[in-house]
């Protein structure tokens, strides 16, 4: 036989025997967006139909492979793809997060992953890869994309909310960091969210409706929880700064890693805005979160969170009429501020027994403290060269308390046990100032007058355990139910005494109890279509301030709220066209009002639970993707607000204010957000987008006499990623409307919150690795 023909047949049978040669293989499979592991994915060989699913920290392992065999990769919310194994025996296969709504995974509902079309409530996320796109400068610019969600910027990361409800600083949203209050419940304050650190935000889910079944109290208006990024499972790193021409500047930092079975995520920013558009309006924010996590072994791994937050920030105030329409952004304030300062840590342990039975235990720290000269507390109404009265407060908080929960699985039924315990010891107090108004109407000075207009401390107990579960009657249908019982103790003390000639309240201990249900139902049409029903729960007990501030304590029951609600989503043509819509009837009542009261000559103001309301409306979510590099997305709320019982005023026992039938201020019928987003196939990395945001006329008033008409405006965005390199820049308010974030009108004067008029903001991000 000739040399190179028997050289060659030997070389073949060589080449054939490798390929033949069965192997072991070992890989990671992660989030292409973020690098984070992923949990579950179903990895399945096309040519023998056997696989395995990766472990709690992303890992798989293969045996008996050969390197021409296929592998697919699934993964819920995500695009299926394949792979191959070549001469990697070490693979990292990276999956791309689907579009498709009905593809998402939501943790928000149950506190474990399900599927979007599992969960029989309204409930929008905000991914990973929106908050990498847009870049917020402030949160409510990427939440106010979800439908049924109006979040108003009220300056220097300052806010108020309106979902299900009018625009306010009521308690009726919770606000969580990995499923966990930030704050304890009795101690809300509408600016909870600037206690977060946003440049450690993965991506957001926002439940709308009463969810007290889960959460307990404050779940009313709606639940949004914030998830704070993952280790990476090879190392990341990046730092980006970002600012504008009026006096705005912000920088990033954050670097991931894991070592072993041990990974490390650090992410910080520091943001500022010094000589701003708004006279008075400067602040600082410093923001930084460690994560560090463990895999002990496949069944068992440890999370410790610790985010650390220093804010301070000028308290401008609101702007008069004639302000507001000249543009003049001046202000009358000089020394009134908000000082926060804020600690959490949140250590979770998770257990899986085995594909049925999983355990999860957090241990939670909280300590938190605000000061506040605040403007509010000042009297707009004071004439000019004259004195009035304002005041000093600190509220401050400790929190110790942990949430247990164990899921079951069954062949056609799942159930989640769970319990909590919350203690958290509140002081706060609040020093009276006589402040000086000058000639020009400057609040130029003040000064301490010695006396209290609270001083206690209150310790906060909450006690509370829930059962959740679903049970799939057939392939279409499935039901849902869920209760919570809780109980409330308030132990106070008045730490002048109760024999102070100024702050006079009672030693006093208060006690609530909650029973909070919810009912559920899921009909799966068929692959795409589906609709929802559901009866939820909420509860609302009196917060510190409301029993305890002035020096009666007022004897107040819990507000209570029943929601009922009706949602369908449709997923049409491939994924191309998606629409999620939810109708829902709100009902509060025993909420709690301050009224005037007037017995002779004598005229005092108390908390009452006098309030009755109701709030109907339908939300909707329309995303069209007609090409690949085109999308739509158009998402809003139709809703109405009144006052079915609402009496603030009584003279000699008869109510003399009652505005009962009446529209509620502050609460626009129509709220609605698009985005037109284009990403050119044949410039890969680059992007486009156009938004328009409208919000329709409310009244200001409870009376229902004034009117502001809302707004309309535009902003656009660009962006260019290639390599390591990420810049970007949006134009905020494209045609410079003169608008209000909010409109107020109290004892005849309407003020205004100015919305940003015209800005360009241009950001550049570097990544390491």
């Amino acid at each position: 036989m000739n040399k190179s023909i028997f050289a060659s047949i030997v070389l073949a049978l060589l080449t054939v025997f490798s390929y033949a040669q069965e192997l072991t293989i070992k890989g990671k499979v992660v989030d292409s967006e973020t690098k984070e592991p992923l949990m579950g994915v179903n990895l399945i060989l096309e040519n023998t139909k056997s696989g395995t699913i990766t472990d709690n920290h992303g890992e798989f392992q293969l045996k008996n492979i050969t390197k021409t065999d296929k592998l697919l990769v699934s993964y819920i919310g995500y695009i299926t793809r394949s792979a191959t194994f070549g001469d990697n025996n070490n693979l990292v296969i990276s999956l791309e997060r689907d579009e498709n709504k009905l593809a998402e995974i939501v943790i928000s509902a149950s506190r474990t992953q399900q599927s979007r079309e599992e969960v029989p409530v309204a409930i929008s996320t905000i991914s990973a890869k929106t908050l990498e796109e847009i870049k917020p400068t402030t949160i409510d610019q990427v939440l106010n994309q979800a439908a049924g969600v109006l979040m108003i910027d009220l300056g220097n990361e300052q806010h108020m909310m309106a979902i299900r409800q009018p625009i306010s600083t009521k308690s009726l949203y919770l606000y969580l960091e990995d499923g966990i209050p930030i704050r304890p419940t009795g101690v809300y304050n509408h600016n909870a969210l600037l206690e977060m650190n946003m440049a450690a935000t993965k991506n957001i889910e926002i439940i709308r409706g009463p969810f007290s079944s889960l959460y307990g109290s404050e779940a009313i208006g709606g639940a949004i929880n914030f998830f704070t990024a993952n280790p990476t499972s090879t190392p990341t790193g990046s730092f980006s700064v970002r600012g504008n021409g009026d006096g705005y500047l912000r920088m990033d930092a954050k670097i991931s890693s894991t070592f072993n079975k041990t990974g490390i995520y650090i992410s910080g920013y520091k943001s500022q805005i010094k000589d701003g558009i708004r006279e008075y309006g400067d602040y600082d924010k410093e923001a930084i979160t460690l994560k560090l996590t463990h895999s002990f072994n496949d069944r068992t791994s440890l999370s410790n969170t610790l985010t650390y937050v220093d804010y301070y920030s000028d308290m401008s105030g609101s702007i008069d009429e004639t302000k507001f329409n000249n543009k003049d952004y001046t202000s009358y304030h000089t020394f009134t501020y908000r000082d926060s300062e804020s600690l959490r840590f949140n250590s979770t342990l998770k257990y899986f027994w085995n594909e049925m039975n999983n355990t999860s235990l957090s241990l939670i720290y909280r300590d938190n403290t605000m000061k506040q000269n605040p403007s509010y507390r000042i009297s707009s109404r004071a004439s000019f060269d004259s004195y009035t009265s304002g005041e000093i407060n600190d509220n401050s908080f400790n929190s110790y308390g942990f949430v247990a929960q164990h899921n079951l699985k069954f062949n056609k039924a799942k159930i989640s046990l769970g319990t909590s315990l919350d203690y958290s010891p509140n002081t706060y107090e609040a020093l009276g100032t006589s402040v000086y108004r000058n000639a020009q109407g400057m609040y130029e000075s003040y000064t301490l007058t010695g006396q209290y207009l609270s001083n206690y401390a209150v310790d906060l107990f909450n006690i509370g355990g829930y059962i959740s579960g679903e049970y799939n009657v057939s392939d279409h249908l499935k039901l849902n139910a869920a209760l919570r019982i809780d109980q409330f103790n308030y132990d106070f003390t008045n730490r002048l005494g109760v024999d102070a000639s100024d702050y006079k309240a009672p030693n006093t201990e208060n006690s609530y109890n909650a029973f909070t249900p919810r009912l559920g139902a899921i009909y799966k049409i068929n692959k795409g279509i589906g609709a929802y029903a559901n009866y939820s729960n909420g509860f609302l007990p009196p917060s510190v301030g409301e029993l305890y501030k002035a020096s009666d304590v007022p004897l107040l029951d819990p507000s209570k709220f029943n929601n009922y609600e009706i949602g369908s989503w449709i997923s049409l043509f491939n994924n191309k066209l998606y629409i999620d819509v939810a109708a829902y009837y709100l009902r509060g009542k025993d909420e709690i009002v301050s009224v005037s009261v007037k017995e002779g000559n004598v005229t005092l103001n108390e908390n009452r639970n006098a309030g009755e309301t109701e709030h109907f409306g339908f939300e909707y979510l329309f995303k069209i993707k007609p090409v690949e590099d085109l999308s739509f997305r158009f998402s809003g709320s139709i809703s109405k607000h009144n006052y079915i019982d609402f009496a603030t005023k009584l003279v000699d026992g008869e109510e003399t204010t009652n505005y009962s039938g009446n529209e509620m201020k502050g609460a626009p019928s129509w709220v609605n957000n698009a985005e037109l987003k284009y990403t050119p196939s044949f410039v890969k990395g680059l992007r486009f987008g156009l938004e328009w945001q409208h919000v329709g006329k409310y009244f200001t008033d409870d009376v229902n006499d004034n009117v502001y008409g809302g707004y309309d405006i535009f902003n656009a965005r660009v962006g260019y990623k290639k390599g390591h390199w990420h810049i970007w820049a949006d134009l905020l308010n494209v045609s410079d409307k003169l608008y209000a974030n909010n409109a107020s009108t109290d004892w005849g004067s309407t003020t205004y919150t100015p919305g940003t008029p015209r800005t360009f903001n241009i950001g550049l991000e570097l990544n390491f690795f």
